[in-house]
């Protein structure tokens, strides 16, 4: 007898796939710049951070490894963040 159990999505699946995550944070960071305490600490940030922070969560979640195949590693990541403080 064939299993017919339907595979599991992942989360990245469930949540909507890449449209959704680049939305996400697209949404976010328009917030975070509207926000008079946070707008002084992200102002700088690359036109591309939103991209690439959407790239790195979706890959977490189960989705393609645009990230870590293209524009970085979790490591870098860390080292680029930690060398801000």
């Amino acid at each position: 007898m064939e299993n017919t159990t339907p595979a599991i999505p992942s989360l990245y699946e469930w949540a909507g796939g890449m449209p959704a995550f680049v939305t996400l944070f697209d949404k976010f960071y328009d917030k975070v710049l509207a926000d008079d305490i946070l707008e002084p600490v992200f102002k700088h940030m690359s036109p591309e951070h939103r991209l690439h922070v959407a790239h790195f969560v979706a890959e977490v979640l189960g989705g393609p490894k645009v990230y870590s195949e293209s524009e970085g590693s979790h490591f870098k990541m860390i080292q680029k963040h930690l060398s801000k403080y």
